[in-house]
């Protein structure tokens, strides 16, 4: 902060949220650091170690999916004629974190329902902050914005759908494996 009165600072520190845009390019951060851990990190890392062949081609389908979410946030961001930037990204580090720390206290052969629940609650995390974003750019009458987000939200829901029917696939697996064992 400037110590001159009367003199505000040339940038603002920490930065604030004061509008309704500032408001939405904080969603889109966030939604770019989101998309790009997931496009070069999180779905690679999970693709390769995952062991259930369907579950591996849905998130490998996915991750052609996630890397064109990032394109349209970038666009997005073009769209409002601001630089893309990233923000943090709370919510997806704990999840990461909470699936890091559950996968070793489980059996191989039910690894692949704990990925596939960790997946989900990314999804809905993305879910989450696309509605946000989407809500506000249409106050704020950013028609290509909505346009943008709205189609890598379409494609979010229809994969939390693909998600929980993999989902109830590997339960009733689980259970039969451990129904098996226990006879």
């Amino acid at each position: 902060m400037s110590t001159i009165p009367g003199k505000s600072p040339a940038v603002k520190l920490p930065p604030q949220v004061e509008t309704a845009r500032d408001l939405l390019l904080e969603h889109l951060g966030r939604l770019l650091t989101i998309e790009e851990t997931l496009a070069k990190k999180g779905l690679p890392s999970l693709v390769q170690e995952e062991k259930d062949d369907e579950l591996k081609a849905l998130l490998q389908e996915h991750l052609g999916e996630t890397r064109e979410h990032v394109s349209r946030v970038k666009e997005a961001f073009s769209a409002l004629q601001e630089d893309a930037a990233g923000r943090p990204a709370v919510g997806l580090e704990g999840l990461e974190t909470e699936r890091e720390s559950t996968l070793p206290n489980i059996v191989p052969g039910m690894r692949s329902g704990v990925n596939c629940e960790a997946a989900m609650g990314t999804e809905h995390y993305e879910i989450n902050t696309y509605d946000a974003a989407i809500r506000l750019a249409q106050e704020l009458k950013a028609t290509e914005v909505v346009q943008l987000l709205s189609a890598s939200l379409d494609e979010e829901v229809a994969a939390l759908a693909k998600l929980a029917k993999q989902a109830d696939r590997l339960a009733k697996l689980a259970v039969e494996q451990r129904t098996a064992e226990e006879r």
